[in-house]
């Protein structure tokens, strides 16, 4: 990273990386004061699992335990087991993880995570985004088809990889969507890619869950290192995000 001493412009981070920048004012009198700000490469929200539900970045608010559906009563819990980077949150087939609401709020986004399933049914959603009920994007490790995909429904969409992620192992999944573009990628390798893919989120009222939405059996298994991005990485960054984690 460097950053210019006239503009103040910072420049150069590497794919993957943020920085906190001090800046320090003086006036003549003599009284100064500090100020920091995150600077990421388009993160706006970045939870790692270890061992709590914290955005890393300190961007957003806390994830919170939910029931069997996004706005059911918590009935189990979310634990953490041993991540594909120190340790991950653990679904219980019961719970899910209600995220901050307006996590995205255009139509260019990113969405990056590491899935470990313990058990695969038909339409349980991993990563779920909504507008509204009739309005939304869900990850799905297995749909009735036996494929991996992101669909969006109103405006259905299927945007359906050529393989299943399998249970009991670590598989990198990311999805970028750019002005209706979709690509959808698994352990790096690109999988899809689409047009005309629906523009869901347009504020910051969509509500967003990990494991579990408004309908389909919850998710049972392990996600980590969940990162939202607003803009659409590219396929080599991707697989950057892919490499970085792989032992």
């Amino acid at each position: 990273m460097s950053v210019d001493a006239t503009t103040g412009t910072v420049t150069a981070l590497t794919v993957g990386g943020e920085a906190v920048i001090t800046a320090t004012a003086a006036d003549g009198s003599g009284v100064s004061a500090d100020y920091k700000v995150n600077v990421t490469d388009g993160k706006v929200a970045y939870y790692a699992f270890d061992g709590n539900l914290d955005d890393s970045l300190q961007l957003v608010g806390t994830g919170q335990v939910t029931g069997i559906k996004i706005e059911a009563p918590t009935v189990g819990n979310i634990t953490y087991g041993n991540g594909i980077t120190n340790q991950a949150a653990v679904f219980d087939g019961v719970s899910g993880i209600r995220l901050p609401n307006g996590l995205i709020d255009s139509n260019t986004y990113t969405v990056s995570m590491w899935l470990n399933p313990e058990q695969l049914t038909d339409a349980t959603t991993t990563f779920f985004g909504a507008a509204s009920i009739n309005s939304w994007i869900s990850f799905v490790p297995q749909n009735g088809g036996g494929k991996t995909l992101l669909w969006s429904g109103e405006a259905w969409y299927d945007a359906v990889s050529a393989m299943k992620i399998p249970e009991n192992k670590w598989t990198h999944v990311a999805f970028a969507v750019n002005n209706g573009t979709v690509k959808v990628y698994l352990d790096g390798v690109e999988q899809f890619s689409g047009e005309g893919f629906p523009n869901v989120f347009k504020n910051k009222n969509g509500v967003f869950a990990l494991g579990v939405n408004y309908w389909d059996v919850p998710y049972k298994g392990m996600i980590d290192e969940l990162k939202i991005y607003s803009r659409a990485l590219k396929s080599d960054e991707i697989l950057t995000e892919y490499n970085s984690n792989v032992n």
